[in-house]
């Protein structure tokens, strides 16, 4: 119920009954999730910028696909790479800490004792682009609409939050239901701020190209739509001397420029079209490159450190029929041999990925511990009883071809399938046929031995690939039944993860949870996780989840690399300790050499 609402001398009573928590809490210049945040309430700027990189220069980026929208929260369209720059939040996080986020629109905060409410006081130089001031107001109408507009993301993002109240024209009162999500202030922390008079005349769920008005420090100043889009950075932009944004945001432009297919696409960063690219693809990286072409457009090759899992995983729909018992997902990993594809296609370039947190000490590994059989007790209708004793090992893993296809066979055999005239059909005679739905034709080399090794098994997999558009309208829809998709988490994994996995979205358009997961014992994990009171206790969760997901075959991690490879022009600089979590390129800027 909203206090203002009520008739005055109602809204007294109420008061009396139930005060709204009142100011007098310690005020705080950061949040940290474990311990103290490691910057100290007077810091100048993060440890991995450089506080004199001179601002100017001009950044470009190959993309490929198209775009259609500048609103990155919500579920329709596709939004222009680097939308972000144009919004502010409440706190800005540090890359070289698992969890921590200080001050940018909120210039300090106010914690309960107990977790049950946060206070952001927003500091008073704070403006949108049109000089109006951001108020708690925008704050409020933020959380309001994102969770009513916004992406499904944000109704589970925001579901432990009960209310918010504007108790001054500078401080919002956010109040939870309960006190056991510990993540929920560093969640609130990073909402974007809206503005209030703008958005209330439009339509937020709409995508379009029409510039918002918003508050980062980057605005659009050329859009050619789904071509071509260039930022220009705010010359006045109200938070450029904040620590937080010390040695940031350094390049007077940022050029993003759209290509259709990844060929076109090489072929323009080889001709000097554009200035920085990852690469994913390490047959780009060793055979498609030309370091003579590289040399005469002043393109450098380098390689850093990534600490994040970033694990590739064949996904299955488990709400399609034909694709609900585990026993028929587990089998179709029989058919795909990473170790042939790793050597005969991408120079064994890849690591295996063993869990969906790949490449970190996040994911289940060897057998589970007490303390991970502790937190699976009860559930064991939901786990193979092996999964309680024995490592996880992906199938077919250290085993020849013909086992592999007899192992898949018998599984088969058990959930129902059956073999007539070389083909497998189900009682009523409907042979098994599978689409794998994928966004790149690169893609498809992946797929086509195993769409050799499912035929011999008697099966039908067709290879689809559809452009970017209608490839994100179909993971929407849950319209698929095997895609690639990439599981990218943050060093500290929370509430997300019931977005990720939990029951209460995987029917909602637009949800995260691509496998449609739906089970009591990854419900319970992924509420206990942004409740975890240690990194230990954390760790024991993702682990014990990642076991239910992967002896349940939703997902068969492929690969990984523990390294961004990456060409950038030689006049692009960097800091000399870069963020260890985040390859931040507004730590980048450019000068002449």
């Amino acid at each position: 119920m909203h206090l203002t609402r009520l008739t005055p001398p109602l809204v007294f009573a109420l008061l009396l009954i139930q005060p709204l928590p009142a100011v007098g809490q310690e005020l705080r210049h950061a949040i940290s999730l474990y311990g103290a945040p490691k910057y100290p309430q007077n810091f100048q700027h993060f440890d991995y910028v450089n506080p004199q990189a001179p601002k100017g220069g001009h950044l470009r980026q190959g993309i490929l696909g198209h775009f259609d929208s500048l609103v990155p929260y919500i579920d329709r369209g596709t939004a222009a790479t680097g939308s972000y720059l144009m919004y502010d939040t409440l706190l800005a996080r540090s890359r070289d800490e698992p969890l921590s986020k200080y001050g940018l629109i909120a210039q300090r905060m106010e914690l309960a004792p107990d977790n049950t409410w946060v206070a952001f006081y927003i500091n008073p130089q704070a403006r949108f682009h049109d000089d109006t001031p951001i108020t708690a107001h925008d704050v409020k109408y933020s959380f309001d609409l994102l969770r009513a507009k916004g992406s499904t993301f944000y109704q589970q993002f925001y579901q432990d939050v009960d209310r918010v109240e504007v108790t001054s024209d500078d401080r919002a009162l956010f109040l939870f239901k309960h006190g056991n999500n510990h993540e929920l202030p560093l969640i609130l922390g990073q909402m974007p701020i809206l503005a209030r008079h703008y958005w209330q005349t439009r339509d937020f769920a709409a995508p379009g190209t029409s510039i918002p008005i918003t508050s980062g420090p980057y605005r659009p100043e050329r859009i050619e739509p789904g071509r071509s889009i260039t930022f220009a950075r705010v010359e006045k932009y109200w938070a450029r001397d904040l620590p937080v944004n010390r040695g940031r945001h350094n390049f007077d432009r940022i050029q993003f420029e759209y290509y259709r297919n990844n060929s076109v696409l090489f072929e323009a960063l080889q001709k000097g079209e554009y200035d920085f690219k990852v690469v994913t693809d390490p047959r780009v990286w060793h055979s498609l490159l030309q370091d003579e072409s590289l040399t005469r457009h002043q393109l450098l090759r380098s390689s850093w450190q990534n600490r994040n899992p970033q694990t590739l995983a064949m996904t299955y729909n488990a709400r399609k029929p034909i694709l609900a018992d585990a026993r028929v997902r587990q089998a179709l990993g029989y058919a795909f041999d990473f170790h042939w594809l790793n050597q005969n296609l991408f120079h064994g370039m890849y690591l295996r990925a063993n869990s969906v947190f790949a490449g970190t000490d996040m994911g289940a590994s060897g057998r589970p511990s007490e303390s991970e059989l502790a937190q699976l007790a009860g559930f064991g209708k939901e786990l193979p009883r092996e999964a309680l004793t024995q490592p996880w090992v992906p199938p077919g893993e250290g085993i020849s071809q013909r086992e592999r296809k007899r192992n898949a066979l018998h599984l088969l055999q058990q959930s129902g399938w059956l073999i007539r005239q070389n083909q497998l059909v189900d009682p009523q005679g409907k042979p098994l046929e599978l689409e794998v739905l994928l966004s790149s034709v690169d893609h498809e080399r992946i797929f086509i031995p195993m769409q050799k090794t499912l035929q011999s098994m008697g099966i039908k997999l067709k290879i689809r690939t559809v452009d970017t558009a209608q490839y994100v309208e179909r993971l929407r829809s849950h319209d698929f039944d095997i895609v690639l998709h990439t599981f990218t988490h943050t060093p500290s994994p929370g509430t997300e993860q019931a977005s990720l996995w939990g029951s209460d979205t995987a029917d909602l358009h637009g949800s995260k949870n691509l496998a449609g997961v739906k089970l009591r014992s990854v419900d319970t994990l992924t509420q206990k996780i942004p409740r975890a009171n240690s990194r230990e206790e954390l760790l024991t969760l993702t682990r014990a989840m990642d076991r239910v997901l992967l002896w349940n075959h939703y997902v068969l991690p492929l690969w990984y690399r523990p390294e961004w490879l990456i060409i950038h022009k030689q006049q692009l600089h960097h800091p000399v300790n870069p963020a260890p979590y985040f390859l931040d390129l507004s730590t980048w800027w450019y000068q002449q050499d």
